[in-house]
């Protein structure tokens, strides 16, 4: 029994030796230099940035904030302000061929964005509302029996935003240029005086919100030499004056405005913004 038991220990220390020898190989000695311990940081996000700050709505490249709603006259009145985030001019004037008494600065103070159309969403249903125009800074809504039901929410429904531009264009005598769908331009009347010579060049605009209050309307002054005098844009085109002699053929002119691109997508409204009692 006893020399089974040191065969036993014998080979106990032969396979540990084994086992040993084999961990060593495969992982290295102790003198070969410890790997380090690694470990993993997540960075926290960084709050997204928006130039949109609550209860303001994005239209574009403008944001428009609500101020509040009244109750005037059995109507429902929405106070709203908007502001640009951008200019809005459509170009410069050309110096010194460019004859005009019409400042650009009346471009600058339009808006770029108009809201049209509104829905004030109440327990007693939709009730439609309208902005009378780009100008306009308010949003009226007939209330049925002239009271105020809960309101329960509000809708942009269609609003437009003006794209300035500038370019140079001749009229030709006899003609009508076609400027945009619905603007024309031509020389209406022309009458030879004994030093001078007056023409009247007449401008046809289209109606409807965007354009019945002359928000912005087309500039124009004259280019070329001779012109003594222009009367800016009148409410049916433009009065020129050129010296005794024949007028250039075509006449060439710089024509600033914008035009207005409507847009059909509704926007709700938090009604948390219309401050109500």
């Amino acid at each position: 029994m006893t020399w089974r038991r040191v065969l036993l220990v014998l080979a106990g220390l032969v396979v540990g030796s084994g086992v040993a020898l084999g961990t060593l190989l495969a992982f290295g000695g102790g003198d070969q230099e410890a790997t380090p311990a690694t470990t993993t940081t997540t960075a926290p996000e960084a709050p997204p940035v928006t130039w949109v700050a609550a209860g303001e709505v994005a239209l574009g490249p403008s944001v428009l904030v609500v101020e509040g709603l009244t109750v005037e006259g059995g109507e429902a009145v929405l106070a709203y302000s908007l502001f640009d985030l951008n200019p809005v001019a459509p170009g410069q004037l050309r110096e010194p061929d460019g004859l005009t008494d019409v400042p650009l600065q009346r471009l600058t103070e339009e808006a770029a964005v108009a809201p049209e159309a509104w829905t004030l969403i109440t327990a007693a249903g939709d009730i439609p509302g309208t902005t009378s125009g780009p100008r306009s800074r308010t949003a009226r809504f007939s209330l049925p029996g002239g009271a105020m039901p809960e309101v329960l929410g509000l809708r942009l429904d269609r609003y437009w935003i003006r794209l300035p531009y500038s370019y140079e264009i001749g009229v030709p005598a006899e003609a009508v240029i076609e400027l945009d769908e619905a603007y024309s331009l031509s020389i209406g009347r022309v009458i030879e005086q004994s030093n001078s010579t007056i023409v009247q060049i007449d401008l046809a605009i289209p109606g409807g919100f965007a354009f019945g209050g002359d928000p912005g309307a087309l500039l124009l002054s004259v280019l070329g030499d001779g012109w003594t005098f222009t009367s800016g844009r009148t409410s049916t085109g433009l009065q020129l004056v050129h010296e005794a002699g024949p007028l250039p053929n075509p006449i060439r002119f710089p024509a600033r405005s914008a035009y207005w691109v409507p847009f059909d997508r509704p926007i709700a409204i938090d009604p948390g913004v219309l401050h109500l009692g």
